[in-house]
């Protein structure tokens, strides 16, 4: 058994949407999370970029301590190399989504909604044809993150249509299963499901990396016996209210007079 955290970073609140599924999970394990508000959103900056931030945040993930990481970002999953180089298991978004998608797929028709530096990338797009041999439908949607770290929230008309928009490629290729490629999107499922309708399978890529996280840890036996499900959540910069209201109906907690800051930027 190994008592230190498991750490979980994004480029903002999204990632919590993998901490709530570990939770879930694995609920006797502490969790250290940091989201890097001060320089959200990551979909529009390049690879190099991207990687080098990654490169800063898990450095010091890894001088607290932490026995695994959990990069709850598709952006990050899919452009940061330094990813394969860390002396911990890390687990990115990409993989168990993609085996998800196949797997719940009837047709092989398969859409990934993601960010545009995720698009760009092809990274995932590759994993999931490797999975069925078809092409991807790719939609980038670039409002979505950060929308939802201002806090809209599904009813918003605003965001409604913003997805309505970006599923049209969706809707024209009749897939019948989309990859939430953004660990932000599963905050707004429902309005995804609003406008694909209910024959159209959603697959939360947080969920499915959480998962097959804690299956690989406990298979490694580096669970913990005991632990605090309260966690630590620190961030960049401090996320607006309504980010923080956000969280909390996801996390089904206040983390405001828990969160410190890291001024890594």
């Amino acid at each position: 058994m190994d008592p230190r955290p498991i750490g979980v970073f994004d480029s903002g609140i999204g990632g919590l949407s993998a901490v709530r599924a570990l939770r879930r999970l694995l609920p006797e394990e502490p969790i250290l999370y940091l989201g890097d508000t001060a320089r959200m959103p990551y979909g529009c900056r390049p690879a190099g970029e991207i990687d080098a931030f990654t490169g800063q945040i898990t450095a010091w993930l890894l001088r607290r301590g932490v026995k695994a990481l959990i990069a709850a970002c598709g952006t990050i999953s899919c452009n940061a190399p330094s990813l394969q180089r860390l002396p911990v298991p890390c687990f990115d978004v990409v993989s168990a989504a993609a085996e998800a998608a196949a797997r719940r797929s009837v047709c092989g028709r398969i859409g990934l909604a993601a960010t545009e530096a995720t698009v760009r990338s092809g990274r995932f797009a590759r994993a999931i044809t490797r999975q069925t041999g078809q092409p991807v439908v790719n939609a980038a949607c670039p409002l979505l993150a950060p929308m939802i770290e201002q806090g809209v929230t599904s009813e918003d008309p605003r965001l409604t249509a913003a997805v309505a928009e970006y599923c049209r490629p969706f809707l024209e290729h009749r897939v019948d299963t989309v990859v939430l490629g953004c660990t932000h999107y599963p905050l707004i499922a429902g309005a995804f499901a609003a406008v694909l309708g209910p024959s159209v399978t959603l697959i939360d890529c947080a969920a499915e990396t959480a998962a097959a996280a804690a299956a690989a840890l406990g298979q490694a036996h580096l669970l913990s016996a005991e632990g605090s499900p309260v966690g630590e959540f620190w961030f960049t910069a401090a996320p607006p209210p309504a980010a923080l209201q956000t969280a909390a109906r996801l996390l089904g907690q206040d983390i405001g007079s828990r969160l410190s800051l890291l001024p890594l930027a």
